[in-house]
């Protein structure tokens, strides 16, 4: 059983421009980074006050954008005034993880979560779901991710896709950051007479970029928040 805990502690609830997602920090250097997927924040500008999910309210929290993932790459690394959580152990790394292993990734779909007070220093617990690594493409300079079987839903983008390293069940390894699903268009049915309206189906093919992305662009773009 994969144990979770640590990365609850660094899994947030986050609000920018009244659409919510998700987001989790990476301690690096001493310093600690906000990490999300690059579409829920803005295209331009090196400052974004997002808003945290905290103690039963959205508090605001003025970030620097550090840096955006080129091409394709849904990653957005942020520089926190102050660091959110405690710097906890845990390691941000595709090393070990496996073609048809199990992974879990968290976050806050449809505004879902568990209020736990002070377990969790105020902040709510996210939702947990489980997938399987369908595919891997984690060699090149370009944009390296993981296809996850598994039903992703609007609110977990952003979110880190957890894995426990080969031996070590108890441990917990970010190796990825939930970007969205692939959906397709299915035709819409009257009466069993076909109509000119179609409606998005969710394939099950969840779309996560490699962590390796957002440690790169940490390293190429230094500043975070200093750990305590």
């Amino acid at each position: 059983m994969l144990t979770l805990n640590k990365v609850f502690q660094r899994t947030f609830r986050m609000q920018f421009d009244g659409q919510t997602a998700t987001c989790f920090t990476v301690d690096r250097y001493g310093k600690q980074y906000i990490v999300t997927a690059r579409h829920v924040l803005p295209e331009s500008g090196r400052i974004a006050t997002i808003e945290v999910q905290h103690e039963g309210e959205w508090k605001r929290l003025d970030c620097k954008i550090l840096a955006r993932g080129p091409g394709d790459v849904d990653i957005c690394i942020l520089a926190p005034p102050h660091a959110i959580s405690p710097s906890v152990e845990i390691a941000p790394t595709t090393r070990g993880i496996a073609l048809g292993q199990d992974v879990y990734f968290l976050g806050f779909p449809f505004g879902l979560q568990s209020e736990v007070g002070e377990l969790n220093d105020g902040f709510p617990f996210p939702l947990v779901k489980k997938a399987c690594v369908s595919m891997l493409s984690l060699k090149g300079r370009d944009a390296r991710y993981l296809l996850l079987d598994g039903v992703n839903n609007p609110g977990f983008s952003g979110g880190p896709v957890v894995f426990s390293p080969p031996g070590n069940s108890e441990a917990a390894c970010i190796a990825a950051v939930v970007a969205g699903y692939r959906f397709v268009w299915d035709k819409v049915y009257l009466d069993d007479k076909e109509t000119e309206l179609t409606v998005p189906s969710n394939t099950g093919i969840i779309m996560a970029y490699s962590i390796e992305h957002a440690l790169e662009m940490i390293r190429a773009n230094p500043g975070g928040a200093a750990i305590v």
